[in-house]
């Protein structure tokens, strides 16, 4: 190990086997990686150049992390305590307290590492740095401004520009993980869409379960002065109906407990073919939120309401010329086609996760992308 600390418990960081996440598994590489760095500079660089606290700072920082991806911060007490920690570790999954630690903690180490660089390297790592810069930080940040002027001329490297180069990584670095953050925010924000969808569309079929009456879902259509009851999985001829016949008691002989039932099930039947049409337009993430999935997710539920409440509204006469429905396939195939429809509602969603994703990605190495809130200026 290298002199200051150690990363570990008392040895080499140990590789162990597979983790949980794809993220955990990227991260302890990257922990390996810039400890082996850290290892390398430290018997190369001039050992008469103080060093001062540098070393213990990174091993700290890279033993952190690598607890931390590998999932060994957990106690090794009580069975209660362990319960508490299985806990936390489960709610870790909508704060990302995890992901951020581990980040954050190599962030700051690659940042340290940058201090002990001997010049010949530091100049050999400029331009990984210039495009990490340019991929987060704006054009006209006078940080990304300084790292260019530094990338035209890297003969001499001075202190000074040692120092400009570790505040312009510092901060691409902190912007990354902000962006990553509001991210998570909004997969989270979807998260609990999704509960609160599926909640209601549980009330409505509970609500259309046991009290059928209450959200019939039926039209009484007239054809050749004859009128007809239907209902999503039944019809009822009625007959001449005088203007004065109170149709309610036809309506609660035919409405089943598995109308609303059913409906929804065509109407998430109708988001789920817009989601599985839409798979060809998304781009992949190496991000470890699964926004593209919660996205999917969401729109499921969503369905379902939006063809419940797209129906009512069709026999509340909010739709003209669409009141009454003539059988019971017609009332189906709206059902599909309402749950299509809430891609109208799930819009906003989606190209707001296609921007956060997008920042996420940052301006490309060359930093001459425009990300999407520059797009709307």
């Amino acid at each position: 190990m290298p002199a200051g600390g150690t990363a570990t418990d008392g040895g080499p960081l140990p590789i162990g086997g597979p983790t949980s996440s794809a993220w955990r598994e990227e991260l302890l590489t990257r922990a390996e990686e810039l400890w082996s760095i850290e290892s390398w500079i430290l018997d190369h660089r001039d050992h008469c150049e103080p060093v001062g606290n540098i070393p213990a700072a990174i091993d700290r920082h890279i033993g952190a992390a690598h607890r931390t991806a590998a999932g060994r911060d957990k106690p090794r007490t009580t069975r209660r305590a362990l319960l508490r920690h299985r806990f936390l570790s489960s709610w870790r999954v909508f704060t990302g307290s995890s992901f951020e630690r581990t980040l954050g903690n190599l962030d700051a180490a690659e940042v340290d590492l940058l201090r002990l660089a001997p010049p010949d390297v530091l100049k050999g790592t400029l331009p990984s740095i210039v495009a990490h810069v340019n991929r987060f930080l704006p054009p006209e940040d006078p940080r990304r401004v300084a790292i260019d002027r530094i990338a035209r001329d890297p003969t001499y490297l001075r202190q000074e520009q040692r120092d400009a180069l570790i505040t312009a990584q510092h901060a691409a670095n902190t912007q990354r993980r902000r962006n990553l953050i509001r991210l998570r925010g909004f997969r989270n924000l979807l998260l609990g869409g999704i509960l609160v969808f599926v909640v209601i569309a549980i009330a409505l079929g509970l609500i259309g379960h046991w009290s059928p009456t209450s959200l019939p879902l039926c039209f009484t259509p007239q054809a050749n002065d004859r009128t007809t009851v239907v209902c999503p999985r039944a019809e009822t001829p009625v007959g001449s109906v005088s203007p004065d016949r109170d149709l309610d008691p036809v309506v609660a002989a035919t409405v089943t407990g598995g109308d609303v039932w059913l409906v929804e099930l065509l109407g998430l039947l109708g988001a789920a073919l817009v989601g599985a049409a839409t798979l060809r337009k998304i781009r992949s993430s190496s991000t470890p939120y699964g926004v593209h999935v919660a996205l999917a997710v969401f729109n499921l539920p969503t369905g379902a309401v939006t063809a419940v409440v797209g129906l009512l509204l069709m026999r509340a006469d909010f739709v003209p010329g669409l009141s009454a429905l003539d059988s019971s396939a017609q009332i189906l195939g709206w059902a599909v086609v309402f749950g299509i429809a809430q891609q109208l509602v799930t819009r906003f969603a989606d190209s707001q996760a296609a921007g956060l994703l997008e920042n996420v990605g940052g301006r490309g190495a060359a930093g001459d992308r425009p990300l999407q809130e520059e797009h709307a200026h």
